[in-house]
């Protein structure tokens, strides 16, 4: 599976309440895993996942 369909499964799955997804996504925008860092969207992704309880994304959180 290449990185853009990932992306886009993952953001299904957050779409459809899935914390783990989008803690996965918050960290791929940070690591640059779905090409280009982009921390404006890591920030958004690791927001929402830290306000459902991602430990992982409250620690990208204090990164940003």
């Amino acid at each position: 599976m290449d990185k853009k369909q990932k992306l886009l499964d993952l953001i299904d799955k957050a779409g459809k309440g899935s914390i783990e997804a989008a803690e996965e996504i918050a960290i791929g925008y940070f690591k640059g895993h779905f090409g280009e860092k982009n921390l404006v969207k890591a920030k958004k992704w690791a927001s929402y996942a830290a306000k459902h309880g991602s430990e992982k994304a409250a620690e990208i959180m204090e990164k940003l």
